[in-house]
Order: C-alpha cells, then structure tokens, then sequence
C-alpha cells in the first residue's frame, strides 16, 4: 500500500512523501487504516518496524481535518524532543508543535496554542490534576512504549494517566504502541481497542549465542571466532570492519567505562579523529570539566564511547547523536540505552544477562529487557541485517541463553499499581481533583485501570481504606459520613506531585525550622523524603558521616535514629545525598565531588534535580505552615539549583550567569545588579567567562525586574543560554535514568 491511498489531506500525503515516506510496511499497512477511523488501536511490533508513523499520521489527519489536539506521551524525557523533532518536520503546514516536560506544578497554559503535545507521563498527569483546559481540546492520544506499563517506578502513572483520560474523555481516541509482547491483547481489551501485533521487521534480526569460539545463531547458522582472542573484542572488530557499528550492553556504570577504555586504543586504527574545542567542551563539562568527562572524551577521539546515568544529559546528547552520524563506532551502555531511544546498530552484544538487585543478589534480566535490547541491531537504510549476540561464559550458560532468551517469547507485562506506597499518591490526587468522593469511586476507578482489568482486586478495599486513614490523620483529606473532601494541604501536595508520605516529613521539618536552622539540617530533610533517591554509604564514608551525625545532632529536622536500628543504614544514605548538595552549594568543584563520593556528574545532577524539586515543595508547604521561614527556603532553593554561596544568589538571577560565571564575576568585584550596571561594558566583557556577546546581555538586562524567587523551576536542560555548570532543574521525579 502507498501512502497516497490514505485517507489523509493532500497537503499531508506531499508532507509524507517529501519525507521519504512513499510505500507503508506490512505493520503500517495494516494498522493505519485503522487509526484513520479514528478507532482505538494497540500496535505490537518489534523495534524498526516503523511505529512511530503509525501514530504520526493519525496525529496529522486529528490536527489537519478533526481539528483537535495530540498529546504523544512518551516514558522517558529523552525521547520527547525525538518525537517533536519528528513532527516539526511537517509544522510548515500550519501547526505548532510543543514539548511539556517540565514543571509539574503549573497547568501550562502556554499550551492552549500547541496541537501537538509530547509529555512525559507524569507532566500528561499533573496537566489533568491542574485542571489544564487542554485535555478538553483533545482528539487523539499516542502512548508510547507502552509496554513500560510494567515499569515499577513509570508504569503505574502511565496507567492512572490513561484510565483518567479514558473516564474524562470517552470520545477521545487513544494509539498504544509497544514492542512486541505475549499479551498485547489484554492492553487491548483494557483500551477496548483493536490489535495489530505482528513479527515484521524491515531489517532482519538473527539472534545468537557466543560459546568457545562460535556464535550460533537461532535458525543452526553458526560462525567462528578466531581462537583465543578476547571474545568481545573480536566481534566488535569484524562488526567494524565489514562496514557496521556496534552496542555493546553491559550491567553496570563501571563496566561501561572500562570496556570502552580497553577498547579505544585498539578502535584507534579505524576511527581516530580530532575534536573541536567545543565538542571538548560539550563532552568535558564547558569550566568545571570532570575525570568522566575527560575519559568519555578520550574515548570519542578513537571512535568509542560509554553511555549511562553518570553522564550529563549534553554527554549522552552528544554521544547519541555522534553515534547515529557515524562518528563514533561503538558505544558501551548499559539497558536503559534499549529503551525505547532511536539507537540501531548492525551488530549488538550483549555481555551481561543478570544484574545486582540490593535484595536479591545477581538476578536474570527480564527476557523483555533483553530483547529491547537485541532489537537494537539492525540500521534501516544502512544494514542488509543485524545481529545481536548473547555472551555465554560455560556450555550450561550457553543452553540457558539461547532456551530462555533467543528462543523466548517475552514475559506477560503486568501491572505495578497495586500496592500502597504506589496509591498513596494517586489516590490523593484522585481526591484533590474530585474524580472520587468516597471509597467505592476510588474502588470503582480502580476496576477501570490495567490492574483491575486483569486482578480480582483483592484485598483493595483494605489497601485504599489504609491510604485515606494515613491522609486523615495528616489532615490532607477529611471524612464527611461516607464522602472523602480533600482539605488544602492535600490539595497542595496533589498539585506539587510529591509523594504524601514525602510532604509528611517536610511539613514536619518545617514546623521545627527557624531563620536561624543550618544548611546541611534542611538538606537532610528533604534528603529523607522517599522522593529522592539515597547515595548507598560506603564502608570508607562510615567515619565521615558518623563526625557529621556527632556535629549536627542537635540541630536536626529528622530524628537520628540507634544505629542498631534498621533505619539507621537509610539516615546514613539520605545524610551522604545532603552532603553531597552541601558540597555542591559550597561551591566545590564537580571533578571533586564525583571523585569524593565515587559518582559521575549525572549523579550530582540527578541529586541536584530531585532536591530543587523538593526545595520547592517544602518552601509552598511552608507557605502553609510557617510564612516566616519561606525566604530562608527560598535562597536555599536557589542555592542548590545554581550550586552557589548565599553571595551569588543576586547574580544567578541574571540570564546566562550560571555558578561559574557568577563566581567569576564576583571576584572581579561585580557582585550586584547595579555593579553590572556600573562598569564598563568592554570592562565586563574581559572578565574571564564572560565575553562580549554576554557582556551586552547583561548590560542589557540590568534595570528588568527579576524575582528569583517567584516560581517553580524548570528545566535548565531547556535554557541553552545558561552555563552548563548548573546543575538541570526537575522535569520529573521519575526521569532519572
């Protein structure tokens, strides 16, 4: 079938077409017809069958001729520009494409001029609890990788998104695509929609097994390895000598890095190149360049790269793109590379089939996590094949790999949402925005989720009794005979989309605050919050933390626990994350922190990202509970987004003036708005970091009214002209892989 058989407006089959899009795959072919009507559909095809077109040109026939909006809701953040840049490419027809990615409390008015909206799940949720009059505006929804519904940490928000929608909006049309599951029908009876699940790929995939000099592969075809090479290391070879590129996937962050040094001299002969000063800068961090960062980039000169959470978004951004322009041959990553990023490569290999689980020791990887994995191999357009290849380390290995993956199908996805850590913050919001009013709605909402769908729900009713009784006492909700009324502060924590059980601890802290309370006191609270993620202490921190629990003992917001109880190993891991931000606030170099607490500078984004968030939320519940100590909340927010002393938090304020170069200007004696204004503008523009484009900026600007403290952060990923120095703002408390 051609694509100008569809059922689309002229203009939009041109657009297709100018986009190379002539002929539609045998998934497409059947699919798109059926997301023409305006029917709901759930597509399950493997990785490079074309899904994406399936739910683009449905988006273009809503825009164009139903003249509704779109919102694409992507898992993870960093395939929503992906998406965007995808659908820009057909704006020229008269719509504007926006991405919503960022703040979670704000409704995002600005969006009531979008038609096509990507936004992560949690943002999609937060516009519903803000009552965004954009989800009346809408005619289509596009889930992507749906498949992540069995996510434990973005499955469940995914679910609740949709199941709101769903009951909002039964004549909105939902487009679920996924990668090739065993029960794809259940997801489409839940989204009563119709199934389109096929094996098609327009690239062949061989799969196999390497064992003892031999890569066997799932149809018998087999071929040798030249004996007693590193095994890894000759598959990676021959992949790039015959013309192709190479993932290799491995467990840990470590594990990525070494394999990538190992590799780079011997990649030298086939990829040696120089490198900009400014890719330098991008890969080594712009001023405050790191030990990873200069690796990374030591690598990239001879054609190799790593990629995992320890880089900074611009690190990963540019190793991904490098790899797809073929600068670079082969990247060494760990899984969350296979999810659901446009990454191919003609040969993957895969080391590593079991990761460490803190509870569990060395578990199996899910069968489904490897395949996304192997459906990395193969490169449309470039490659006649891909291949991707497990890595067996004995005979009985090998049996094992190729039984229990290559020959597998994939696990039956299940639902996460059933337990009450997981509710306590869904059914919270589900009060605070009048969806349910008593027990039997939350308990009938929960009939109409993926979890009902497929559960007796047994034992719910005890679960969502559970949750509202810990509301109640916390005065977040109020019972009135049998209806549930959200009371202010609930509807607050709803609306700042943190955990109720997170708000606890912080209205807690707050009530013992004064003006007066130290930094690193205030940085363990909201260290403590369940939202953030705890850095696990070494036995080598055991000394220095135990000298800061003997220092600040008195002055805590959060009770020291015996350290014979089992929540002292979790005060020592909240009391090293809000070190490390004492650390950073002091301003300390991040080649020193990452060196310190044996992290990479993602990390201390990442750290950086949650506790802006829960700063925030901790000065709005202030605002609630103690006005007097909001301004010494406030500067400390802004201290902890910049990564600065008290002193800098005037100079911060100012567009493009990040900790570096605040720093700098300080101590060039420029420490206020009206310093700026004073000087010589050729003056300000000699200050090392400054420059003259800046200079002017800045000249430009001082007189503007500019309250740093007025609102929510939002995304410094998103704001180009601020120093990479500065750590990236929240975007989402579940966007941190």
């Amino acid at each position: 079938m051609r694509v100008n058989e569809l059922d689309l407006p002229d203009e939009a089959i041109t657009a297709l077409e100018e986009c190379g899009y002539h002929t539609l795959h045998p998934p497409q072919e059947k699919a798109i017809p059926i997301a023409l009507e305006g029917r709901n559909l759930v597509v399950a095809v493997p990785t490079a069958s074309g899904k994406s077109l399936i739910g683009y040109t449905a988006a273009l026939k809503t825009i164009l001729e139903k003249k509704k909006k779109v919102l694409y809701i992507v898992p993870l953040k960093a395939l929503a520009s992906e998406k965007k840049d995808d659908m820009d490419r057909f704006a020229y027809l008269g719509f504007k494409t926006s991405l919503s990615i960022g703040d979670l409390d704000s409704d995002d008015r600005w969006l009531k001029d979008a038609d096509f909206i990507v936004a992560t799940s949690e943002k999609a949720d937060s516009l519903i609890r803000h009552g965004s009059s954009i989800i009346d505006e809408i005619g289509l929804v596009i889930a992507d990788e749906i498949h992540l519904i069995h996510d434990p940490s973005r499955g469940p928000t995914l679910e609740v998104t949709l199941t709101k929608i769903k009951r909002k909006r039964n004549d909105v049309q939902i487009i679920a695509l996924s990668a090739t599951i065993t029960n794809a029908n259940d997801l489409a009876m839940w989204l009563d929609a119709e199934l389109v699940k096929m094996d098609w790929r327009p690239i062949p995939l061989h799969e196999g097994v390497y064992y003892d000099d031999e890569v066997t592969f799932e149809d018998g075809r087999s071929f040798d390895i030249e004996a007693g090479k590193d095994e890894i290391w000759a598959l990676l070879e021959q992949s790039i000598q015959n013309g192709g590129q190479c993932i290799i996937f491995v467990n840990a962050r470590r594990s990525t890095e070494s394999l990538a040094v190992k590799y780079s001299p011997k990649m030298r002969k086939y990829a040696k190149r120089e490198l900009s000063n400014e890719e330098i800068s991008t890969i080594e961090g712009d001023s405050d360049t790191t030990s990873l960062g200069r690796k990374l980039s030591e690598c990239i000169k001879d054609g190799m790269a790593f990629h995992n959470a320890g880089l900074t978004f611009k690190q990963r951004r540019y190793v991904e793109e490098n790899f797809r322009n073929g600068n670079i041959k082969c990247i060494v990553a760990t899984p969350t590379l296979a999810a659901g990023i446009n990454l191919p490569a003609r040969r993957v290999i895969v080391r590593d089939t079991k990761r460490f689980e803190a509870n569990s020791g060395n578990t199996p990887i899910s069968v489904m996590e490897i395949k996304q994995m192997c459906g990395r191999a193969g490169r449309p357009g470039y490659d006649p094949y891909g291949e991707a290849i497990l890595i067996a380390k004995s005979y009985d290995d090998y049996e094992n790999l190729m039984d229990n993956y290559v020959m597998c199908d994939t696990e039956a996805i299940m639902s996460k949402l059933g337990n009450e850590t997981v509710l306590r913050n869904h059914i919270l919001g589900l009060i605070a925005t009048g969806d349910v009013s008593n027990i039997d709605d939350i308990v009938e909402f929960m009939r109409d989720t993926f979890y009902g769908s497929e559960s007796s729900l047994y034992g719910i009713e005890s679960a969502v009794e559970n949750i509202v009784d810990f509301l109640c006492e916390n005065k977040m909700v109020e019972r009135r005979d049998d209806d549930i009324l959200a009371l202010p502060f609930g509807k607050r924590v709803s609306d700042l989309y943190i955990d109720p059980k997170s708000a606890v601890i912080l209205r807690d802290a707050v009530e013992k605050m004064d003006e007066d309370t130290l930094d690193l006191p205030i940085l363990h609270a909201v260290a403590s919050t369940p939202d953030v993620l705890g850095l696990y202490p070494k036995k080598k921190d055991q000394d220095f933390l135990a000298a800061t629990i003997r220092e600040f003992e008195d002055d805590m917001l959060v009770d020291v626990p015996d350290d014979m109880d089992y929540s002292y190993e979790y005060f020592l891991s909240d009391l090293k994350t809000a070190c490390l931000i004492q650390d950073w606030i002091g301003e300390m170099s991040e080649d020193v922190i990452t060196d310190s607490f044996g992290i990479g500078p993602g990390d201390i984004r990442s750290r950086v990202d949650m506790m802006d968030w829960l700063l925030y939320a901790m000065s709005e519940i202030a605002v609630l509970f103690k006005p007097s100590v909001v301004k010494r909340l406030r500067e400390m927010l802004t201290r902890v987004r910049y990564g600065i002393r008290s002193e800098l938090i005037e100079l911060v304020s100012m567009r493009g003036v990040g900790r570096a170069r605040a720093r700098s200007l300080y101590d060039h004696m420029v420490k206020t708005r009206d310093d700026i204004a004073r000087i010589d503008v050729n003056a300000l523009a000699a200050i090392p970091s400054i420059g003259n484009a800046l200079a002017h900026k800045l000249k430009e600007e001082v007189g503007q009214k500019d309250d740093v403290y007025t609102s929510a952060p939002t995304s410094i990923e998103e704001d180009e002209e601020l120093t990479a120095t500065a750590g990236p703002k929240q975007s989402s408390l579940f966007d941190f892989n």
